[in-house]
């Protein structure tokens, strides 16, 4: 495969991603009237959330995983390292959420703003993503030396992922959509004082992203399609519509009664 194929199969999803990061933002600015401020604080919880998660990963990642390598047989390590980077993702990302949801609840005001969080979060995650497919493609078509191995990992997945430059832009709707479900239902669950629904969105996001860690740990993306990957986590999405739909049905626009609580993100005068 040659350098300009493989620098296309980057590329070009890359741009789709861009587009799709976008469009969401703009999709639910328009249907919800949101200020653009709070898809703003949706991407600063997220790049929190993930230079803690990075940092604790650098530290403990590799000996925990280790740790279970050695001590569970075959066919229970690969799940137990899966629970294990689904729990500790979820406890930056949305334990994150939870922490910011309990400083300030008005983030979870009503289902417009609450959503509009989670969008921030999963398409500045998505902007990311892109950022580093474009640098990608830009290094193989420079000749990069250091792009060797980028290239033969991308190869690989070519090699037995059909369509392999649609895998990332359909991954990135399916996680954007996850972000915004499970956002959603800690910040309205914590306003609203409706504990189950933290209890959901901790539970919706350690299974997602822990069937991606069980994928990762088991070298599947080197053998088998990615689209297996994504058809185990799309039924994750279709929850997330679910979720969001009825997010916005029960509380669609502006809640009179709030609790005081501190202006955090707020003008004067707003209630």
């Amino acid at each position: 495969m040659s350098v300009d194929v493989l620098s296309i199969i980057l590329l070009l999803p890359g741009l789709v991603i861009v587009l799709i990061s976008m469009a969401s933002i703009l999709i639910w600015r328009s249907a919800s009237r949101v200020e653009v401020r709070w898809f703003g604080v949706g991407a600063a919880l997220w790049v929190a959330a993930v230079l803690l998660k990075l940092g604790c990963g650098l530290l403990i990642n590799a000996s925990v995983i280790g740790c279970l390598r050695y001590g569970l047989r075959p066919p229970y390590f690969i799940p137990a390292a899966g629970a294990f980077i689904g729990v500790e993702s979820c406890a930056f990302e949305i334990g994150g959420t939870w922490i910011a949801a309990r400083l300030c609840p008005r983030l979870g005001r009503d289902a417009g703003r609450a959503i509009a969080v989670g969008v921030g979060a999963g398409a500045f995650e998505a902007l990311v993503l892109s950022l580093l497919l474009l640098l990608g493609a830009l290094a193989l078509l420079v000749g990069v030396e250091d792009a060797g191995e980028a290239r033969q990992v991308i190869q690989t997945s070519a090699a037995v992922t059909p369509l392999v430059w649609l895998v990332w832009p359909v991954e990135r709707l399916i996680a954007l959509l996850c972000h915004a479900s499970t956002r959603a239902l800690v910040l309205l669950g914590v306003a609203k004082g409706r504990p189950s629904m933290v209890l959901c969105g901790l539970l919706l996001f350690a299974w997602t992203d822990g069937l991606a860690g069980s994928f990762l740990v088991a070298g599947s993306h080197r053998s088998q399609s990615i689209w297996w990957l994504e058809l185990a986590v799309l039924p994750g999405a279709l929850v997330s519509i679910a979720i969001l739909h009825w997010c916005y049905r029960r509380w669609p626009g502006r809640v009179e009664a709030e609790v005081a609580q501190p202006p955090w993100f707020t003008r004067p005068g707003e209630a």
